[in-house]
């Protein structure tokens, strides 16, 4: 089978991308397909010479001196190359990658590809409307609030607002990003604007997030299963970007040590705000636990992680799932899904 593989791209996630899209490439071709690997980012093949992945540290020159942008896909789908591609593999994570905009593009080329179509990946990427589906469903989720920041250094307002409204500790983090980047646990009213700040960064849109002490867990799913829970317990106490991609920086239990009736419960509701964003293939969905037995629910990833410490691949190999095997599965959930061109 002839896969393109998707990996990169523009976000704070970039580097991920990359390590994702490594592990996806050698999985693929142990299994025998024939994989071409783009950027969109930089508008070019992300191998060497010799059929490699370029390495992540390598600097990736811009495309005619500028970012390409998600339109340049389009270029490349019409080139002799990619004619005959049979799936396209989204390894991206953040940005154009994740919010649907990759996904329009192939959908519109007629191109079936893994994971979420174009309008559950934007939804689950706005963690406000996830946060409104969940109260709409029954599911329960920590208290928020969205602000709308335009200007680039954060209002005095805004912090001033939040404090009025919350008790600390809380979350600040942008509401479309993942990977925790630009997020901060605020403990004191004084942290407020240096945080405000940090996700000011990365969007326009800050969520704030009542913090809930407890265990975090999390359900991975590809179509109708659902994979073993997963518990994460974080050396520094919170599950941030250090904390998933430093090796050590974090300790897993799968299954989780949870009572079972807990882990039904986490199952069933991953799996119906799995059905109500309308998601297919591969998505993660992520709780908190407290102390009462409580069960939270976060988020709803659409493009989860697939590096060596990445959760869905985790969850799967208590399964007995091998990571190529994973894959595999997920590409013929693009085949059964089908393309735009189908419908």
């Amino acid at each position: 089978m002839k896969i393109l593989l998707l990996a990169g791209g523009d976000s704070s996630e970039r580097e991920v991308s990359l390590s994702s899209g490594k592990a996806v490439l050698r999985a693929l071709r142990e299994l025998g397909h024939s994989v071409l690997a783009v950027d969109p980012a930089t508008g070019r093949s992300l191998l060497t010479a010799d059929g490699t992945m370029i390495d992540i540290t390598d600097p990736l020159p811009v495309r005619h001196g500028r970012r390409a942008g998600p339109l340049t896909l389009v270029e490349y789908l019409s080139g002799d190359d990619f004619r005959d591609i049979d799936v396209a593999f989204i390894a991206l994570h953040g940005g154009s990658g994740e919010n649907g905009s990759i996904q329009n593009i192939l959908e519109l080329a007629g191109i079936r590809f893994t994971g979420s179509k174009m309008s559950a990946c934007a939804v689950a990427m706005d963690k406000a409307m996830t946060k409104r589906l969940c109260e709409n469903a029954g599911i329960t989720t920590p208290g928020w609030e969205l602000f709308r920041v335009e200007d680039a250094i954060v209002p005095d307002s805004v912090a001033e607002r939040i404090a009025e409204r919350f008790k600390p500790p809380i979350i600040i983090k942008p509401n479309d990003s993942g990977s925790t980047v630009g997020l901060t646990k605020v403990v004191s009213l004084d942290q407020l604007p240096g945080a405000l700040s940090v996700a000011r960064r990365e969007s326009a849109n800050i969520l704030v997030e009542q913090f809930i002490t407890g265990r975090e867990i999390t359900v991975a799913l590809l179509d109708e299963r659902t994979f073993p829970v997963v518990e994460i317990i974080p050396s520094g106490g919170l599950y941030d970007y250090e904390a998933k991609y430093t090796q050590g920086g974090s300790e897993y239990i799968c299954p989780a040590e949870i009572d079972d009736m807990i882990a039904s419960q986490a199952h069933s509701e991953a799996a119906r705000l799995y059905e109500i964003i309308g998601c297919s293939g591969l998505a993660r969905v992520d709780f908190i636990l407290d102390e009462n037995g409580t069960l939270y629910c976060l988020e709803l990833n659409s493009v989860p992680g697939m590096t060596d410490l990445s959760l869905v691949p985790m969850a799967a190999a208590a399964d007995g799932i091998s990571f190529p095997q994973l894959m595999q599965m997920a590409v013929e959930s693009a085949l059964k899904k089908g393309s735009a061109s189908d419908e």
